[in-house]
């Protein structure tokens, strides 16, 4: 008889802690597409369901980190991936976040040192994604801020096998650049033929977000702008027929973002500012608040002498750039 009362109550054991992991992994789904719905405040309430199970893993945590960063809450971010790292310290997505965080409170050298550490010793733990990423941040800081990486090896070694643009914008050779001009479209078509190994539509661009009210005067101050334009009517045609195949092409839009923003810096120095602005333009149009893309829109005003939209985009910056700065008090 003991038997069998011990048999029924392992039993109910078993469905009991069945149900509570069908639970957990409901709520784990949940938060998920929360998470990819940006729906961030929903999500880190799922997440407290979850923690009240005492079940919390690496991958819930990480999430609510991302979470508490899209929501401006950074201090509860870094706790969130400290707690992520602690769990598993070869979690290559956490860096990228923490480095994020550094960014975001102005600690660019602590952010270095970490993108360093994870080039030097987790490159075999990165997922897909954590590569797409780290690739991306590597490419757009040698763009901006490539005298401070020079000073760590693993990032420079880094960049010169995996990324395409393995010479700093400062090193490049600006002689002949119609010429030049015209051979960066070809390559970049090529890559844009190879990264999804299909040939890109020439249909009309596609239809991007509208950007959001708090840019609009940014927006309308770059429509504003009229340069005096040194190019030839050739390289400009190349520059029109360059921006529909991106826009039209079957990449993210994070992809066309970067290609547009790593397009306009060689035009930049070509001193082609109209072809710079107006990729750089549809790039903004895609993502009004990308630090990156708004610098160099500030950089390209301060080539043009125009102080005053120089300053505003300066402004829009979600961390004020002192080099640019200087460069605008000189004018």
């Amino acid at each position: 008889m003991g038997s069998f009362k011990n048999k029924i109550n392992n039993n109910k054991k078993k469905k009991k802690e069945t149900a509570v992991v069908n639970e957990l992994i409901a709520l784990k789904k949940k938060m998920k597409e929360q998470y990819t719905a940006k729906e961030y405040g929903e999500a880190i309430d799922t997440m407290a369901e979850i923690a009240n199970h005492k079940k919390m893993d690496p991958e819930v945590m990480l999430m609510g980190a991302n979470c508490y960063f899209m929501l401006g809450d950074y201090e509860r971010a870094t706790n969130w991936v400290n707690n992520t790292l602690t769990f598993n310290p070869q979690n290559v997505g956490a860096r990228i976040l923490l480095f994020r965080l550094c960014v975001m409170q102005d600690d660019w050298e602590q952010g270095l040192k970490i993108l360093n550490f994870v080039a030097e010793n987790q490159q075999a733990a990165m997922s897909d994604k954590d590569k797409d990423d780290f690739k991306e941040i590597v490419k757009c800081y040698n763009l901006n801020m490539n005298e401070a990486m020079a000073k760590y090896p693993a990032l420079v070694d880094y960049l010169k096998e995996n990324c395409e643009e393995k010479v700093p914008p400062q090193q490049v050779n600006v002689e002949n650049t119609r010429g030049k001009a015209k051979a960066a479209v070809d390559r970049l078509k090529e890559l844009l033929h190879k990264s999804k190994g299909q040939q890109v539509s020439q249909q009309p661009a596609q239809e991007v977000p509208k950007p959001s009210t708090t840019m609009a005067e940014s927006i309308t101050a770059i429509n504003a702008v009229d340069p005096e334009v040194t190019e030839s009517d050739d390289i400009n045609e190349n520059v029109t027929e360059f921006l529909n195949k991106v826009m039209s092409s079957n990449i993210s839009m994070r992809e066309k973002i970067k290609t547009l923003n790593n397009y306009a810096s060689g035009l930049y120095l070509g001193d082609d500012y109209a072809g710079a602005l107006t990729l750089l333009k549809k790039a903004l149009e895609m993502d009004s608040g990308d630090p990156f893309v708004l610098r160099n829109i500030a950089y390209v005003c301060v080539a043009m002498k125009d102080k005053e939209k120089a300053l505003g985009f300066a402004k829009a910056l979600p961390m004020l750039d002192f080099a640019l700065l200087q460069s605008i008090k000189e004018l």
